[in-house]
């Protein structure tokens, strides 16, 4: 079907087609032993039927043209298809139902399920608010529901449905089994190529499941039209005013939702490990130019790349202990921010998570000029890199933002101002 033809279809019509059609006419073309070349010819005369260019009281006649058509039963093979791809979309094409009483068929009383929610018993309802382990349980076909269209490419390369259980699997092929981080949520939504199929509704529908099926998270599930939404559930309004002062639950979830957001964008502007290597020759230490470079340039995109390729490589400390240009405009930003007093502390025995979470703060927000607010948002990101006992930046409940850890100077030294 050309393309300026598929998108006059109707949205739900373009979601069966794309996902049910082929494999239905595999198993009816197993059934009457037809060839490729006329499976394929029977699908172009269903083009035709799905965009009302052939009646649906005519279909059989079209068929019976077809090159072969004295190999199988006309008739039976009109009332299979008309049955398993044209009955669901009655409310669509009108006359199916009169096809297949002329055919000499009984019409279903179950209903067709394009456009209609599902009513049957121990089937997803069409919503509900739940974690995806509820619903999972619940409900037989919750793992079945489709998120999009479009196909996903499985791990032997061949196309598949893209239901709820084909993307778990995807994900944690990517992440691994039991990996709860946000981190690698963002990475697997900005970089892999399944995700990268879906519009910016449907990657953040997946994301939310992603994070009920991580976190057990209650989110609200919609199917309708033959595709599964996910949202955010409604906050409470009776919640009462002097449970607000502390960040409720539900707003915890927006803030943390955001940050999972952000978190998807930075990583698309992530330059490939494998590309920063490639330029820097293959040898890690030679990155450090790279970086330098970048840095004089004030590119802001390439500065990240390599700071997470070394924070990776746990050689990010490395800069400011072994390269003498890293050290000595760190020794600045110190004297700067604390007095040339305290440009000494470089050359004693410093705590190297101090000296991080200057230098971070350094690079972000003096040399590369972003906002506070930005700057500590890759310090954050960076962190994700080292253990999780080892923040330079924190979340503030009130605000919603990070906020680098406060720091204190006394006689000389370094020490931090807060506990995390």
């Amino acid at each position: 079907m050309l393309k300026e033809d598929w998108l006059k279809l109707p949205e739900e019509i373009q979601m069966f087609v794309a996902a049910d059609t082929d494999d239905l006419m595999d198993e009816i073309g197993d059934k009457f032993s037809l060839s490729r070349e006329q499976k394929i010819d029977l699908l172009d005369l269903l083009d035709d039927v799905f965009l009302k260019k052939t009646e649906v009281l005519y279909f059989p006649q079209t068929v019976d043209k077809m090159p072969g058509s004295k190999n199988f039963d006309v008739r039976l093979l009109v009332l299979d298809i008309a049955y398993k791809i044209l009955w669901p979309l009655q409310d669509y094409l009108v006359d199916v139902d009169k096809l297949i009483f002329r055919l000499g068929g009984k019409v279903p009383r179950i209903k067709p399920i394009v456009g209609k929610i599902r009513e049957a018993s121990g089937l997803f309802p069409g919503g509900e608010e739940g974690t995806f382990a509820e619903l999972a349980n619940k409900y037989n076909d919750f793992k079945e529901l489709r998120l999009s269209a479009n196909k996903i490419i499985d791990l032997k390369g061949r196309k598949i449905a893209a239901t709820v259980d084909n993307w778990i699997k995807d994900y944690i092929h990517f992440a691994g089994a039991g990996v709860k981080d946000p981190l690698k949520r963002a990475q697997y939504l900005s970089k892999e190529k399944n995700p990268l199929l879906l519009n910016e509704q449907e990657r953040e529908s997946l994301r939310l499941l992603l994070v009920s099926y991580d976190e057990g998270r209650p989110m609200r599930f919609e199917y309708q039209n033959l595709k599964l939404s996910v949202s955010q559930p409604v906050e409470d309004k009776t919640q009462k005013a002097e449970d607000r002062s502390e960040l409720s639950t539900t707003s915890l979830d927006d803030i943390f939702g955001s940050i999972e957001k952000e978190l998807v964008s930075l990583e698309k502007t992530i330059i490939s490990q494998e590309f920063i290597l490639s330029e820097a020759e293959g040898q890690l230490v030679k990155v450090r130019d790279i970086l330098w470079n970048a840095l004089a340039l004030s590119d802001q995109d390439k500065v990240l790349s390599c700071l997470r390729l070394l924070a990776i490589k746990k050689s990010l400390d490395a800069l400011f202990r072994e390269d003498n240009r890293f050290r000595n405009i760190l020794r600045r930003f110190i004297g700067v921010k604390f007095g040339q007093s305290v440009e000494k502390y470089l050359d004693s025995q410093p705590d190297n998570l101090i000296l991080r979470r200057l230098f971070l703060e350094m690079i972000f927000k003096d040399k590369l000029r972003l906002s506070t607010e930005e700057a500590a948002f890759r310090g954050f990101y960076l962190s994700n890199f080292y253990s999780q006992s080892d923040p330079v930046v924190y979340l503030d409940k009130k605000s919603g933002r990070f906020q680098w850890r406060q720091l204190g100077a006394t006689g000389g030294q370094l020490d931090w101002q807060d506990k995390v």
